[in-house]
């Protein structure tokens, strides 16, 4: 009798969506707020349902935002 082969999981992409991301927030008519942006309180990642130049921040490098976190 053959053994079954587990299958393996593939890690959850993250995306700017509220439901996969605790600091992505809905606003309103297709905008979506981040919390996790250094050196600024709000970003927004989401306009209009279209995505922004900060859309999927979080998963650029992290010497970039340490950088931008500099006075």
């Amino acid at each position: 009798m053959r053994k079954k082969k587990r299958m393996k999981r593939r890690p959850v992409p993250k995306l700017c969506d509220p439901g996969m991301c605790d600091h992505c927030t809905y606003v309103g008519e297709g905008d979506f707020l981040c919390d996790d942006y250094p050196g600024e309180a709000y970003v927004v990642v989401m306009s209009d349902w279209e995505p922004t130049e900060n859309y999927l921040h979080c998963l650029r490098r992290h010497g970039a935002k340490e950088e931008v976190a500099k006075p």
